[in-house]
């Protein structure tokens, strides 16, 4: 007897399902911890290799493992051995997990599957796969499937377990067993209705059993399943249809089908093409993201669909590349729409194409993946995101291929989630990258994509007959083949000369397509004979306008991302009325995209057709350009204005639709006309500033820099004798004082930020002696008394408060009035002056006042009362939140946040605190806002205090105390110093200090985990009561 006909009784682990061990008898043996199976996973799905002790570290700690990881992690495996004994045996490098293969269910499952495929005889496979299935007892790994150690490993599994149900649908229909086929066919359906072979296997199984009507049924209902995923059916789907069609009558003998390919076994390939991974549904909570939903079918990309799907799986990092105009950003949406179920937090999708200064691609992609209050560099943001479970789509990286090249890396190389897809002309060149063509469609034969593109874009643009036309002739047929092959089969270049054909007959159109692209390619000398042909066919079709249609679209060609019509209006100088006529014929003709998702529509262009009317139509001409910056500085100046008024949301929403064209404008400006650039990111400062946007703030830092602005580096920048002796020189010419000063704030306000008070302060000194008596002297101002209150220096807070008060009723700035009053308020608060600091909000401006300034008074009035009136304190802060969140103002939101769990911690509920502290720590973590989580950390000390955990309180002191993070002071100090003579009284003094000594070597962020650890454990003692 073959001993695989006996398996089930070698089998001691168990990974096909929940993880466990059984003893000889099958009987469960417990395994301790979520972490020791998580070790069992591992080493069980690589029986017999050693695996280091750093990946496993890894897995359990991720990037910020305690000092004692290895000897935990020893700990671990000491219990592990308790159940496996020898098999888990200890190596120089590592351990491993000594079975023989049939002892390990992952084992089994794949040598049966390769048994399937090695015998001929269909119920010998059939039985194999049986048996290989019902090893399955759930997901792959349990609870642990969607764990980033093991999670390729589960989609690999789940992807063989799928193939291997379509296998035996199609085998038991193979043996004359129909009935059955069809209901292991309707069952693997219901979870994965993309698969096309047991569509197949479903229809030949109606029909081989008489029922023809449920087969043809079953037909539209794959139809519809594949269509929502982007794909046509198979000519194998089409035939099974065709043969349900032809069923004479419902007693017809059942037709066997043929014995299908065999089941893979894919412990060293990739996981298949299917949607979601593995047979559960995906980990995470809260709505996913996903990018806009492509608006037209995708045909012809079957295979690059299933592919790229496929890379995705196991790789993490993947490029499409090819020619411009092929599809790549086309695809990318559609598989963006098709995997955004599959990973917890969604896909993300980042648009370069609007990105003209590779050094500003950091902090775009930062932004754009809502890394929007990290604090320190933009690098610092991107290993934030490298822990999102998502796909990251970096799409046209060509222009910046060296900068996309090393987001993605870092991306990849960061984190253990996040998965990069980056679409570009050029690979990126960075280790890991697995590539995948994206090449023209296919032009040979009627049925060939290339000519269902075409045709299904002609039926677009011309519903109706053409008069005088009927069904597709033999001499239409024969154009559009004309049409097809002469542009190279290039979806773009078809797309744009199917928009014609509503004007012209097909042979008309193939004839003066051919005569123009011939008289063009004669001259050329340079470039792939693909990217001639797509330029020519840009060419061509702007040849067919006339002179307004060339002017509207020479006008977009100055805009850098998707904008409304009143902006296009307004560059071309025309009433939006004509503006909207023009701008709706440029998009019939395929040469403007437009997204009505939005209101108003948005309108912009294709990278190649914008890159068209830049060369060729004088898009990139000086006066356009400048023209283009001096309105959008106007516009930002506006919603600038609007923003400090009562309509805060209006001006928020407006600036936030600027800022692609702010930031293209800036680029343009910085080379040929500095001062406009310097006033652009002045005009951005408050939105900058009250919003933590990385790219406007380090933008900042950029332009002061490029200007020779910066403070000098070195020695105590502070100091002011430092920052007069360097402005002798005085300011590039052109550049006004107020700007400079503006933005030099909005630099220090990125240093703030970043943790690095002494350049902050050097920077806002050198705005404020810049500024002088000008009215923009009150941005300077404003940091000046930020940076002092966070240094202690109480009385210069106080001082600079003031003056920025006067500053700002001078110029009848409300905004800056209440930013003044409330650090005078603040700085009073923490000094123990309550009353002064009441008087000084008593002073605020009467008259209609901000959300924001609002939730700063609300704010700035419970500081003042915190532990005295802790209910009406919390009521204060809540305001502040309900107020910051109405107008997406994360800095008032955040640190009223932190203020309000602190207050919860000293007085309230302490068991009611520990979820809340929990919330903004993983808030500001995932931001990677390391000043608010040093605030949170240290208030976190008094509830840890409060609950008796001297021993997590220790550790954190050390942390939040240590020379390596800027020091407390006044009441916090105290408080500080408070909890830890408690922790010496608790533990004793020589424990204690062992306990600080090691939470001093632990960054902000290894402080934070472990916090969210030891808050997990108290969550959980909560609830067991």
């Amino acid at each position: 007897m073959d001993p695989w006909d006996s398996y089930d009784r070698f089998v001691r682990v168990r990974l096909l399902g929940p993880v466990d061990v059984v003893d000889a008898a099958g009987l469960p043996i417990a395994i301790g911890s979520p972490t020791q199976r998580l070790l069992l996973a591992i080493l069980g799905s690589r029986v017999g290799d050693v695996v280091p002790p750093a990946r496993l570290v890894d897995a359990v700690w991720g990037e910020s493992p305690p000092p004692s990881a290895e000897a935990t992690l020893r700990s671990y495996i000491s219990r592990l051995r308790r159940v496996l004994g020898d098999a888990l045996p200890t190596h120089p490098g590592g351990w491993s997990l000594r079975l023989a293969p049939e002892q390990v269910d992952i084992a089994v499952f794949e040598r049966l599957l390769r048994l399937s495929g090695q015998v001929q005889d269909a119920s010998a496979r059939l039985a194999a796969l049986d048996d290989a299935l019902a090893l399955w007892r759930g997901p792959a790994f349990g609870e642990l499937t969607d764990d980033p150690a093991l999670r390729p490993v589960a989609v690999r599994l789940g992807e063989a377990r799928g193939a291997a149900r379509e296998s035996r649908a199609a085998l038991l229909l193979a043996v004359g067993r129909p009935a059955e086929a069809v209901g292991a066919a309707e069952e693997l359906l219901a979870e994965y209705p993309w698969r096309e072979g047991a569509w197949g296997t479903l229809l030949g199984a109606l029909s081989g059993s008489g029922r023809a009507v449920e087969a043809a049924d079953a037909y539209r209902r794959a139809h519809a399943a594949l269509a929502e995923v982007g794909l046509e059916p198979g000519p194998a789907l089409r035939a099974a249809q065709a043969v349900a069609l032809s069923t004479a009558a419902p007693t017809a003998a059942p037709t066997a089908a043929p014995a299908p390919e065999r089941a893979e076994p894919t412990g060293s390939g990739p996981a298949g093409p299917a949607g979601p991974a593995g047979p559960a549904g995906p980990a995470g909570s809260g709505r996913r993201r996903r990018p806009r939903r492509p608006v037209t079918s995708l045909l012809g990309r079957e295979a690059d669909t299933a592919a790229v799907c496929d890379l995705l799986a196991s790789a993490r990092l993947v490029t499409m590349f090819g020619p411009g105009g092929v599809g790549k950003t086309r695809l990318a949406l559609y598989l963006a729409d098709r995997l955004a179920d599959r990973f917890p937090h969604g896909v993300l999708m980042v648009e370069l194409a609007t990105v003209a200064d590779p050094t500003a691609v950091p902090a775009f992609v930062a932004d754009a993946l809502g890394m929007r209050g990290a604090d320190g560099d933009a690098g610092a943001a991107l290993e934030a995101a490298a822990e999102l479970d998502a796909l990251v789509i970096l799409d046209n990286c060509e222009h910046v291929v060296a900068a996309a090249a090393a987001v993605a890396s870092a991306l990849v190389e960061n984190g253990r989630g996040v998965r990069v897809l980056a679409t570009s002309r050029e690979l990126l060149g960075v280790d890991g990258e697995h590539c995948w063509p994206v090449r023209p469609l296919r032009v040979d034969g009627p049925d060939a994509p290339a000519h269902a593109l075409f045709w299904d874009r002609v039926r677009a643009a011309c519903p109706a007959p053409v008069p005088g036309a009927g069904p597709a002739s033999d001499g239409d047929l024969e154009a559009a083949d004309r049409i097809v092959r002469r542009l190279d089969g290039l979806p773009l270049g078809i797309e744009m000369a199917a928009a014609r054909s509503g004007t012209m007959s097909l042979p008309e159109l193939a004839d003066r397509l051919e005569d123009h692209l011939g008289l063009l390619r004669d001259v050329r000398r340079v470039g792939t004979p693909r990217h001639r042909t797509l330029a020519d066919v840009v060419g061509w079709s702007v040849s067919l306008l006339d002179a307004p249609h060339r002017a509207m679209l020479r006008t977009m060609g100055a805009f850098a991302g998707p904008v409304s019509p009143v902006d296009v209006a307004a560059l071309a100088g025309l009433p939006e009325p004509e503006t909207l006529d023009l701008l709706d014929a440029l998009v019939a003709r395929s040469l403007v995209v437009v997204d009505p998702s939005r209101v108003p529509a948005r309108y912009s262009l294709l990278e190649i057709i914008r890159e068209y009317a830049r060369r060729q139509l004088g898009a990139s001409d000086a006066v356009l350009r400048q023209e283009h910056a001096r309105y959008i500085l106007a516009e930002v100046r506006a919603a600038d204005a609007v923003l400090r008024t009562p309509r805060e949301a209006a001006g928020h929403s407006r600036i936030t639709d600027l800022m692609v064209e702010a930031r293209a404008a800036q680029t343009w400006a910085l080379r040929e006309d500095p001062p406009l650039a310097v006033e652009i990111a002045a005009g951005m400062h408050v939105f900058a500033m009250t919003r933590l946007r990385v790219e406007p703030l380090h933008a900042a830092v950029e332009l002061v820099r490029s200007l020779g602005l910066h403070p000098p580096p070195g020695g105590e920048p502070h100091r002011l004798a430092d920052l007069v002796s360097d402005l002798a020189a005085g300011l590039p010419p052109g550049v006004t004082a107020g700007a400079a000063a503006t933005t030099l704030a909005t630099a220090a306000c990125w240093y703030v930020s970043a943790g690095e008070l002494e350049l902050a302060v050097a920077c806002a000194q050198r705005g404020r002696l810049i500024a002088g008596d000008a009215p923009e002297r009150r941005f300077p101002l404003e940091l000046l008394s930020d940076t002092a209150s966070y240094q202690g220096r109480i009385g210069e807070a106080v001082d600079h408060g003031w003056e920025l008060v006067a500053a700002a009723r001078s110029c009848a700035d409300p905004h800056a009035e209440v930013a003044g009053l409330l650090n005078v308020a603040i700085a009073h608060a923490y000094a123990g002056h309550a009353e002064d600091g009441r008087a000084a909000l008593s002073q605020a401006p009467a008259g209609p006042l901000a959300p924001s300034e609002l939730g700063w008074l609300a704010y700035g009035e419970a500081e003042l009362i915190l532990d005295r009136d802790p209910d009406r304190c919390l009521r204060l802060l809540d305001r502040a939140v309900a107020l910051a969140d109405s107008v997406d103002n994360p800095y008032l939101g955040g640190v009223a946040r932190v203020s309000a769990v602190s207050v919860r911690a000293r007085c309230g509920d302490p068991q009611q605190a520990v979820e809340a502290f929990a919330q903004v720590l993983r808030h500001w973590r995932d931001q990677y806002a390391l000043t608010h989580l040093l605030t949170t950390l240290r208030n976190l000390v008094v509830l840890f205090q409060r609950l008796g955990r001297p021993r997590p309180a220790a550790r954190l002191l050390g942390a939040v105390t240590s020379q390596a993070v800027k020091p407390s002071y006044g009441a916090e100090a105290a408080m500080l110093a408070g909890a830890d003579s408690w922790v010496d009284d608790a533990l004793g003094f020589a424990a204690a200090t062992a306990e600080r000594a090691a939470g001093a070597t632990r960054t902000v962020i290894a402080a934070t985990e472990t916090a969210l650890d030891d808050l997990a454990d108290i969550t959980a003692e909560i609830r067991g009561g």
